[in-house]
């Protein structure tokens, strides 16, 4: 026959329990042949139960393989023990079973199971319903360690769920060995008439399963053991009895009761005292006090860890037996979840990555069936942090000083996301009327053509339109009330720069453009000159910009307007010429001076024909599409002093003009202000980071809903003034457009904002204005006629449909706009698809220093700790594959080092 290739023989059979737990070893493993059904290992001789009649040969023969061939003797029937001596031999007895007639073997919510049998490679099996009982919100708190602070996380949770979001709770002390809450109701003299034992005892007694007379004499003693709005359930009525508990949940696992009769009847009790949520403080480690609990697949399980290496282990190690036996398998049953406390943000930021890592992938690996993207894995599994706080080194003994010292840090607001998953179900509707399927067909399809014209600004349709307030525009328009801007505006690919040059110059002039944006007050005014466009823009855009040029000319001269030469063609024809930063600094002022009807205007007399223009008017000169020109600014030196030239010399220039009478705003993009200013490019963009096109994500929040309104599809609130909108705000709003998660409520997928936010960034950390508006076209355009989520615009598979759709243009246009990226990924792409795995190594891909700098600079690849890591923007059109979840918060750490932010 053929054996599993990965079955090992143990090391040492010292005993019988070396033998007993090597099969059990290989029950797990699933490394059981066919005929083997059962194993059991005793003192004095080891039994296989079999079927299929094998022949005597077949059996031996795997056990040598599987035990070792010098640790079995075939003739003598025995297994040999360690060291070699006559009583070192175990009998070994074959008991056949007919297969026809299985024995129906039941596995208990143990940690250590009772048989050794095939089953053990498989989970245990599921309950009969999806929900507990009432649909009661059930989670339970367990730590691998003790002294992790698991009871004070756990009380706080409960007063954040009763104070905070006003449902009424039920917390369970279930250590029966070293209970802490029951001592801090003994230490503040709250009554305790009854008991988490008391209850335990009741159902042990209770007939068939039945735990109705449990239920109603536990509700009579519960209702006068309420603190703050909380039902607390002690360990025991004397928390100064020791010893052994009389009855544990295990010995509540008889044939005749459920396997998740314990959960079940605490479901029970908890909706009969009018609770909506039940909160349960665990043994801590790998303790069958704690096994009926953690091993029900309906229970929200939150694991609390310090960063000591036991202590991560060992619960990465315990998630790794939960993803064995106890998955989260249906769509409601909850994901784990796990809080990582007692560190320093500052001291321990590697600590907690590597450890937030390691933990986010067991939990990931607890849910099975799954179809969620890797985005939603991570953010469902990502842990809670909870810093170290020294005034909570030392509890206090009673209850109400320790609720008041949880209230005076932030532990409880760390815990909000919990409490709010565990109080769904308690809420009221969102949507109190569900919307006619009609009607939000309507508005999709709305959000979708508007979207879709909005998303280039090449197209003309979106350029004269209402415009979204952003910080940076406000920034640029309110610091220059008395003097004419004279700024670079920065921003990457599809930031908005082009959309916004377009904006600022179809509004005419300086004081326009700033009442458009609500800065009032504004003393100097002044016509805006387009001095240079994007190649890209459509016919109608372009000649709205030749008729602006035109009209600040007549406002600049009294001349007759005559027609601009090609400037671009000039600057290229200048790129041949081997030209110093002042001759450069000189050829853009004879661009500027062409564009405001200075047709004579000449390398050698320019600036005092910008001087005697700077005399008699005031002008703002404003440029676009410098990438256009310098296509290959990565490479090309003289590309880069002309870059140079524009960025920091002429505004040098222009601030050296008394009372500023012109002024100058460039749009370039980043990537391009970095290559040609390599030695000071972070003071540079400090300089004008005010003026940045920088997405954050409130300003993103206020970019869909701004769409959303102007398409009509979702007007905001009356009152509500974007720009001075919360994030909760924003938050609670756009919870019409995508609903709060991926999927329902009791689902196990993500909540939409974060995963929204988290696959539309880069690895600069930023998030492209083009992107979203075009996310928000696409997938309003494949939700459709879709009648299943009538409460929300946006479908959740339409949603990712539009997430892939959003990368492959991402990634066809920055290869577009940057010939050295396009290469790059043509390089990527060539690749098999066994090699497109993140992390990676960038030499095994092919990947130059060049390239690698080229990558991390545009924000397309990041490393952190010698491996290579890709968003998920780009990972989906480049088809890399994620072999584990990335390290984020390294990742992120990293990111806010490069970005000066550390």
């Amino acid at each position: 026959m053929t054996f599993e290739a990965g079955v090992t023989p143990p090391d040492r059979l010292l005993t019988w329990v070396d033998i007993d737990e090597h099969f059990r070893a290989l029950a797990v493993q699933g490394a059981w042949p066919e005929w083997l059904h059962e194993a059991s290992a005793y003192w004095d001789g080891v039994e296989l139960t079999v079927g299929g009649d094998p022949s005597r040969e077949e059996i031996w023969s795997w056990l040598r393989h599987a035990i070792g061939p010098l640790s079995v003797d075939t003739e003598a029937a025995t297994i040999l023990l360690d060291p070699e001596g006559e009583d070192q031999a175990l009998p070994l007895t074959v008991r056949a079973v007919d297969d026809h007639l299985p024995t129906p073997i039941t596995r208990r919510l143990e940690w250590t199971d009772s048989r050794i049998v095939r089953a053990l490679s498989q989970p245990l099996q599921a309950p009969e319903s999806a929900a507990l009982p009432h649909n009661v919100s059930f989670s339970a708190f367990h730590s691998f360690k003790g002294g992790v602070g698991r009871t004070l996380h756990t009380v706080a949770l409960a007063h954040r769920i009763s104070a905070e979001r006003g449902a009424r709770v039920l917390l369970v002390d279930a250590d029966l060995e070293a209970p802490g809450i029951t001592w801090m109701l003994r230490a503040q003299g709250i009554r305790i008439d009854f008991s988490f034992s008391d209850f335990l005892a009741l159902l042990h007694g209770s007939i068939d399963g039945d735990c109705t007379k449990a239920v109603q004499v536990a509700q009579s003693y519960l209702v006068n053991q309420e603190a703050d709005g909380i039902f607390v359930l002690p360990a025991q009525r004397n928390p100064e009895r020791f010893g052994q508990p009389r009855i544990e949940p295990r010995h509540l696992l008889t044939p005749r009761r459920s396997p998740y009769f314990l959960t079940e009847s605490l479901a029970e009790l908890t909706a009969y005292i009018g609770a909506d949520v039940i909160l349960v403080d665990l043994r801590a480690g790998m303790s069958e006090l704690s096994a009926p609990v953690l091993l029900d697949p309906r229970v929200k399980r939150i694991f609390v860890t310090t960063l000591s290496d036991q202590s991560v282990q060992g619960t990465v190690h315990l998630l790794g037996e939960l993803g064995k036996r106890a998955p989260s398998v249906r769509d409601t049953d909850p994901v784990p979840a796990a809080i990582i406390t007692q560190f320093q943000s500052r001291n321990h930021a590697d600590l907690v990555g590597s450890a937030s890592s390691a933990i986010g992938e067991a939990i990931a690996g607890v849910v099975k069936g799954s179809e969620a993207d890797e985005t939603t894995r991570e953010l469902v599994s990502d842990p809670i942090l909870s810093p170290f706080n020294p005034s909570l080194l030392a509890l206090p003994a009673a209850w109400d000083d320790v609720r008041d010292a949880l209230m005076s840090n932030a532990v409880a607001d760390t815990l909000e996301p919990l409490a709010l998953e565990l109080t769904q179900g308690a809420e009221d509707a969102l949507f109190a009327e569900t919307p006619a399927v009609e009607s939000v067909a309507a508005d999709r399809e709305k959000l979708a053509l508007f979207a879709a014209d909005f998303r280039y600004a090449e197209s003309g349709k979106a350029s004269g339109r209402a415009f979204l307030r952003t910080d940076a525009l406000l920034s640029l328009a309110s610091s220059h009330k008395t003097d004419l801007p004279i700024e670079i505006v920065v921003g990457a690919k599809g930031a908005g720069k082009t959309f916004t040059y377009l904006t600022m110059c179809t509004r005419g002039d300086w004081r326009t453009f700033a009442s458009d944006i609500g800065v009032e007050g504004v003393q100097v005014d002044a016509p805006l000159v387009p001095v240079l466009a994007a190649q890209y823009l459509g016919d109608e855009p372009r000649e709205r910009i030749e008729s602006i040029r035109e009209s600040a000319i007549r406002s600049l001269s009294e001349t007759e307007v005559t027609a601009v030469s090609n400037l671009q063609d000039f600057l290229k024809d200048n790129l041949r010429e081997n030209r110093t930063d002042s001759e450069w600094r000189r050829i853009w002022l004879v661009c500027l001076a062409r564009a405001a009807g200075i047709s004579g205007a000449a390398v050698e007399t320019v600036e005092e024909d910008l001087v005697d223009l700077a005399a008699r008017k005031r002008a703002v000169f404003v440029l676009d599409g410098l990438e256009d020109i310098f296509q290959d600014f990565h490479r090309d030196q003289a590309q880069q002093r002309a870059l140079r030239a524009l960025l920091t010399g002429c505004p040098d220039w222009f601030r050296s003009l008394r009372g500023r009478p012109l002024g100058l705003v460039a749009f370039v993009r980043r990537d391009l202000v970095q290559r040609a200013i390599q030695q000071n490019s972070a003071q540079f963009l400090a300089r004008y980071r005010n003026h940045a096109l920088r997405w954050n994500q409130t300003e993103v929040l206020r970019l869909v809903a701004w769409t959303a309104d102007q398409s009509d599809a979702l007007k905001l609130p009356p009152g509500m003034d974007l720009h001075s909108a919360s994030d909760d705000q924003l938050s609670e709003h756009l919870l019409k457009i995508w609903g709060k998660q991926l999927g329902t409520a009791k689902s196990k997928e993500a909540r939409s904002k974060e995963w929204f936010l988290a696959v539309m960034s880069d690895f600069n950390g930023q998030i492209q204005a083009r992107d979203v508006v075009g996310f928000l076209a696409e997938a309003a355009r494949l939700t459709a006629e879709e009648s299943k989520w009538p409460d929300r615009l946006l479908s959740p598979s339409a949603m990712r449909a539009a997430l892939k759709a959003c990368s492959d243009d991402k990634v066809a246009s920055i290869g577009e706009e940057i010939p050295a990226i396009k290469a790059v990924f043509t390089k990527l792409r060539q690749l098999d698809s066994d090699e497109r795995k993140v992390p990676f190594d960038p030499e095994k891909l092919g990947l130059g220093l060049e390239d690698v700098e080229l990558l991390s600079s545009s924000g397309v690849i990041a490393q952190v700790k010698g491996e290579y890591w890709m968003p998920e923007i780009y990972r989906q059109a480049l088809g890399f594959k994620a072999m584990r979840r990335p390290p984020v918060l390294s990742i992120h750490k990293e990111l806010r080092r490069r970005s000066g932010d550390l």
